[in-house]
């Protein structure tokens, strides 16, 4: 049994105090709070641990059958002052959204040193670093697949509205696939000081829309040093982000054809750009 792996006792009820806190990290405003997340599976908490995440607890099924490898890694982690809570199955389930759990869920605190949140932005310096926006883009599948992307690609850090999915949310940090642990994202409540900022910092801004006279990527030359802007799956980027950026550009498609997903558009994106 795992709890004799790891010399901690069995916890066998729903009803644990420390069960209970976690189980309310599934919502938002407690992981706000608490400034605390929760993720499930292996490679999220290898990542974890290869990022020097802020790992706080790590939750066992005490039948699930763990590598030697694993158990090492936990263990260590353990001798650095992390609890390591082993449950029953029953209460792992309450914990878990996975259809097929691997047996350990992690906790975090918040990754101050990544993340960042701002109400209004005056001065936006990011000499050298790779950027990208993204305004109320609320499917953590696309929101996780933009991340994953944005590291493929070396992008340093992402400009996200607050109206965007949770960056914490355990559905972002499950489609980043460990992307999440490597790249800065900053949140801003008011994302046009941001754009407003980045032009008066040099930096010439992207809105990715069909307008008029809208560049087309591909085509027109673009830089390591533009910042492109991306908008919501169904309705793209607010006409106030749009009337602040620079210019804007567009992916050219065939006509009749619906637009792109918004992970595939900053993809493609992304591509240019590392080029």
């Amino acid at each position: 049994m795992n709890n004799e792996v790891f010399n901690v006792p069995l916890i066998t009820g729903k009803t644990n105090s420390t069960i209970v806190k976690i189980s309310k990290l599934a919502d938002k405003k407690y992981r706000n709070k608490e400034k605390l997340f929760i993720f499930d599976g292996i490679k999220l908490f290898l990542e974890a641990v290869d990022f020097n995440a802020p790992i706080k607890y790590i939750i066992i099924d005490n039948n699930a059958d763990l590598n030697d490898n694993l158990c090492e890694k936990i263990r260590n982690v353990q001798a650095e002052g992390v609890s390591i809570l082993c449950v029953e199955r029953h209460v792992f389930e309450k914990l878990t959204d996975e259809n097929s759990p691997q047996g350990i869920i992690t906790v975090c605190g918040f990754m101050q040193n990544l993340h960042r949140f701002f109400t209004k932005v005056e001065n936006a310096f990011y000499e050298n670093e790779k950027l990208i926006i993204l305004e109320s883009v609320r499917d953590p599948g696309n929101f996780g697949a933009i991340l994953r992307n944005a590291v493929a690609f070396g992008i340093d850090r992402l400009i996200v509205s607050s109206d965007c999915v949770d960056i914490y949310s355990p559905k972002v940090i499950r489609a980043s696939m460990g992307a999440f642990f490597k790249l800065k994202i900053d949140v801003v409540n008011e994302l046009t000081s941001f754009v407003v900022a980045l032009k008066k910092s040099g930096r010439r801004v992207l809105a990715a829309a069909l307008e008029k006279n809208s560049l087309v990527l591909g085509k027109d030359a673009i830089t390591s040093r533009d910042v492109f802007a991306l908008g919501n799956e169904g309705r793209g980027l607010s006409r106030e982000i749009i009337d602040n950026c620079t210019d804007s550009i567009f992916i050219p498609i065939k006509e009749n054809t619906e637009s792109l997903n918004v992970a595939i558009a900053g993809a493609i994106i992304m591509w240019e750009i590392s080029k």
